[in-house]
């Protein structure tokens, strides 16, 4: 188990934090916009929803990124909004983008070490059966000349 996932089963443990790691439903979004930009403190927001205030923080900085895009507002704009910096914006963006590429990178190293599939797995096993036939043939064949031989 993961250190996210312990941290997450410990959140969920709590009564105050028991939705953490949760889907949001469109109420919770709502409710959390809503709240933000009528400047409501992150640990009220977070204590109303049950969620922890990092959560908060990263669902309105999604929620601004989004906003940004579909409206063709000005990220600055939103973030003012919803009570939250740039700074918040680009660590999410960067934290994201490593993440991105430590997934590529996974990704990468899983395909060049796995065993291949489909076709290649069919020719693969009828080259290893042949191969057998092949030894067995040969053993056969050394038995016969020793058989000559004696």
């Amino acid at each position: 188990m993961s250190t996210f996932q312990k941290k997450l089963q410990q959140d969920r443990k709590n009564e105050e934090t028991a939705n953490a790691g949760l889907k949001w439903s469109a109420d919770d979004d709502k409710y959390l916009i809503d709240s933000a930009s009528a400047k409501v403190p992150l640990n009220e927001i977070a204590k109303y929803l049950k969620r922890t205030e990092g959560s908060i923080k990263t669902r309105l900085v999604i929620s601004a990124i989004a906003k940004s895009e579909k409206d063709k507002v000005d990220i600055v704009e939103v973030c003012s909004e919803y009570g939250i910096t740039q700074e918040d914006v680009k660590t999410y963006q960067q934290k994201k983008q490593n993440r991105e590429e430590r997934r590529n990178n996974q990704n990468r190293q899983d395909k060049s070490n796995s065993f291949p599939s489909g076709e290649m797995a069919e020719i693969l096993q009828a080259l290893t059966m042949m191969s057998n036939k092949l030894d067995s043939v040969v053993e056969s064949n050394k038995t016969i000349l020793k058989k000559l031989d004696s």
